[in-house]
């Protein structure tokens, strides 16, 4: 079986809505998700929030229009970088990626999901194929970012999705969950804050990180070798799965 359905597929569908119940079917299948060798995984994610009805190329430009972009922006101390005037696709993680990571763990019992800077909530929707009856929930400081990520995933009757809107900052302990994403959403400090809260967690409770990054990537491998010394990692291009309890081969 091909592990993506033909790249025709996704041009055909992005140009006439689908039913709800047509989508509903295929979020569940994982070959929606799977990358076409004719396609990057950019291209392909456009076609898939085409498909799925985000309006997040809107959105993204109204608030463009609205704030500053990113890097003109200066921090406070301890606020989230809000990632103003990003391309839409380099904005989020794209759909192929979060099937791949998800693959690997499928044979484990994943209940929860918290996504720590969850954009549009991607992460929940890809998590229908592989982890259906799972729960999920993605942190996200950009209010019309989860206005519309919530949005999707009531359309999809995606009752276990949510997303919230809320500063991962000011998380002072993390909800328990067996997998937990973070994107490199902020600044070196900011991220070393949140790496030390999982720290606390290592040896005392089972879960599975993706982080997704050069700078935490390389801050995990540098400075919390707790993440991985003890049961290793399984790195990609462009995230890491790390695990407190399991051998990761």
């Amino acid at each position: 079986m091909s592990h993506h359905f033909p790249v025709e597929s996704y041009h055909e569908w992005s140009k006439a809505p689908l039913d709800i119940k047509n989508l509903e079917d295929l979020i569940k299948d994982p070959r929606f998700f799977g990358l076409p060798m004719s396609e990057t995984d950019f291209e392909q994610s456009h076609l898939l929030d085409q498909i799925l009805g985000y309006e997040i190329e809107r959105i993204e430009s109204e608030l463009s229009c609205e704030h500053e972009d990113y890097y003109k922006t200066r921090l406070k101390e301890g606020e989230s970088q809000r990632w103003f005037g990003l391309h839409p696709q380099t904005l989020q993680t794209p759909f192929s990626e979060i099937l791949d990571f998800l693959l690997l763990l499928k044979k484990y019992q994943i209940n929860k999901v918290i996504d720590l800077g969850a954009g549009y909530g991607r992460v929940g929707v890809v998590m229908q194929s592989i982890f259906p009856e799972s729960t999920f929930v993605g942190h996200e400081i950009v209010p019309e970012r989860v206005e519309e990520g919530n949005r999707v995933f009531k359309k999809l009757h995606l009752n276990k999705c949510h997303l919230v809107n809320e500063d991962v900052l000011k998380i002072e302990e993390f909800p328990q969950a067996d997998l937990y994403f973070i994107y490199d959403f902020s600044e070196y400090e900011d991220v070393r804050k949140l790496l030390s809260l999982f720290s606390k967690k290592m040896y005392k409770d089972r879960f599975f990180v993706v982080a997704r990054g050069e700078g935490i990537r390389s801050m995990i491998q540098l400075k919390f070798p707790e993440f991985w010394a003890a049961h290793g990692a399984i790195h990609s291009k462009k995230w890491s799965l790390y695990s407190s309890f399991t051998d990761l081969d």
